[in-house]
Formats: structure tokens, C-alpha cells, sequence
């Protein structure tokens, strides 16, 4: 089991701590059993946003991981709102037993469905964005894969250090053993520790992700081999989303991120279609929790001016 899983496990995980924001009433996600999850909301008190986006946060993260961009939006862009929710099966789901697991990663998609309604009846005609960050970005993308026929699921989407392949030193054969670990032992359950060997990963200038997460009250310490079975299906299938997005889309990429290079986002990138609008940044200094870079501010500037133009249908591919 030591080997079973790479580091690159380490990519779907979110860390870090932020000044704490209010819980409001869960929302009732109709389309997955009418259950109830968490979410905050950063929204001007007295400006109604004709932007809102909804945070979809990372492995092992809570909703708590938008703390930096929501303050930034109410300080610099007070027309654009941020929701983000708690997601199943990991660290602040209502259902404690649920923690750690997923039965179907369609669960997730039909949880963004759900949240996105609520968030449209609530702001009606602001355009809404869906922001994913690591594998949040992954559901973000297979979402809009899995979305019904009609209207787009959302207006646009933000795709934070997106893992979109294995890395090449990955031993070929690793995305198949964790297919037939999950298909056999799908409930068994193992922690990061010991699917990545050990190893630690550096997630951002300051911190190490091994010693971050124990520090987080939504921090789960071991996770179901279906789990982590659906997340390396996600990663691979990840270039088969990019060529169906037909809405704006906003990539952003730290230069050192351990888990994919410039090549990898700029191929994954090149997949979309020639008419989707497409926004490619590379930081070359940041990691993979790009939220928390000492120069966080430079990448929300980017995001605002983003959101800028989209509201006013300026962009173009």
C-alpha cells in the first residue's frame, strides 16, 4: 500500500486558515437527496453583485479557503460576490460517516447544479462563475461535462492550478492500480501519509502540506480507496473536458506547482475550442495554493480584471 498512490495525491489538497466569516442557512441541494451543506458568502451590504462566483475548494479544504479572494472582492470589486460550499465527503460534511468518501463523484456535480440554482434565485441576472481550485477545478470541469442539455450551467469558469494529467514520472501502471484497489476494496481506508510514501509537498512559499492540514479543524485524516479511485479518474479524463467548454474560461497556474508545469496547463489549455474565450496565467513564482502566494494580490487583480470584461462581454478568444 506504501506506493499505492503518489504524491501527486498531495495536488487535491487545500490548507490554510483565515479570518472567520459567518455561517449562513444551508442550502437544500434538491438534485442529490435533498441534503443540507455549509456555505459563506462574501457580498457587498449594500451593492447587489452583477457578478457572483461560487468557490469550489480543494481536496482536504472547506469553504474557509476563500477567506483571501472574498475580503479582496469586497475591498476592490464590490459588484462581484463570492459563494463557496462545504463539499461532500470531505472535512465540514454534515454527515460525519461521509467524511473521507464519496459513493459517486456525479454526487459532486449534482451538489454545483443544486448550489448554482440557489445562487441564481438569490441574484437573479448576475452572470455566475464557477472557481475551482485544484480538485475543486476538477469538479468544476466535469461538471460542465456532466451538465444537462439547455442553457450552460454557468457564464464562465476559473480554474485554479487545475491538475489536468499524471506527471511523466508517474509509473504508468499507477492510475490502473488505484482503479483495481477501488473496484476491490472500495471502503477500505488510508491516510495521505502513507499513499504518498511519506513524501511531503511544498504548497505554497511558507508552508509544507503535511504539517498545514493537521492544523485545520476540517482536516481528514483518512480517505476510501473509491475516493481516491474517482479523483485519478478525474485527473485523467481532465483534457476531455477542456474540449467541451463553450463559456469564458480564466487558468491560472503557479510556475512551481509540484504537480503540473507550464507544458501540461498550456496543452490542457490548447484543447478548448477555437471559439472559447481563453485566459492562460502563469505565476511563475507561486505554488499550488495560489490563494495563499505571498503575492496573492497580483493574481486577484488578474481574476477582477477577468471578471471585468466578462461583465461587460468584452471577451474574446
Amino acid at each position: 500500500m506504501r506506493r499505492l498512490v503518489p504524491a501527486l495525491l498531495w495536488a487535491l489538497a487545500a490548507a490554510g486558515c483565515g479570518p472567520a466569516v459567518t455561517m449562513v442557512q444551508n442550502p437544500s441541494a434538491a438534485g442529490a437527496k435533498g441534503e443540507t451543506f455549509g456555505y459563506r458568502k462574501w457580498i457587498h451590504p449594500t451593492q447587489e453583485p452583477d457578478v457572483v462566483m461560487i468557490g469550489i475548494h480543494g481536496f482536504c479544504g472547506a469553504s474557509l479557503d476563500y477567506t483571501n479572494l472574498g475580503n479582496y472582492l469586497l475591498a476592490h470589486q464590490p459588484k462581484t460576490g463570492l459563494y463557496a460550499y462545504e463539499l461532500r465527503g470531505q472535512g465540514s460534511d454534515p454527515i460525519h460517516q461521509r467524511r473521507g468518501d464519496i459513493g459517486n463523484p456525479k454526487d459532486w456535480y449534482h451538489d454545483l447544479f443544486a448550489f448554482t440554482q440557489l445562487v441564481r434565485e438569490r441574484h437573479p441576472g448576475a452572470k455566475v462563475v464557477w472557481f475551482g481550485e485544484s480538485m475543486g477545478a476538477l469538479i468544476a470541469a466535469h461538471a460542465w461535462r456532466e451538465s444537462p442539455d439547455g442553457p450552460p450551467p454557468c457564464d464562465g469558469l476559473v480554474l485554479s492550478n487545475p491538475i489536468v494529467r499524471f506527471r511523466d514520472d508517474i509509473p504508468a501502471w499507477t492510475p490502473g492500480l488505484v482503479q483495481v484497489a477501488a473496484t476491490t476494496l472500495p471502503l477500505a481506508r488510508v491516510s495521505l501519509e502513507t499513499l504518498s510514501g511519506g513524501q511531503s509537498v511544498q504548497m505554497t512559499q511558507k508552508s509544507v502540506h503535511g504539517e498545514q492540514v493537521k492544523k485545520n479543524p476540517y482536516h481528514v485524516e483518512q480517505h476510501t480507496l473509491r475516493l481516491i479511485g474517482s479523483l485519478s479518474q478525474l485527473i485523467t479524463t481532465m483534457n476531455d473536458c477542456a474540449a467541451t467548454f463553450q463559456a469564458p474560461v480564466l487558468v491560472l497556474h503557479g510556475g512551481r506547482d509540484f504537480f503540473n508545469n507550464d507544458s501540461d496547463v498550456r496543452g490542457f489549455v490548447a484543447r478548448m475550442p477555437e471559439e472559447t474565450p481563453v485566459t492562460y496565467k502563469n505565476y511563475p513564482s507561486a505554488y499550488h495554493l495560489l490563494m495563499y502566494d505571498e503575492k496573492k494580490e497580483v493574481i486577484f487583480r488578474d481574476v477582477c480584471r477577468w471578471v471585468d470584461r466578462l461583465r461587460k462581454n468584452k471577451l474574446k478568444n
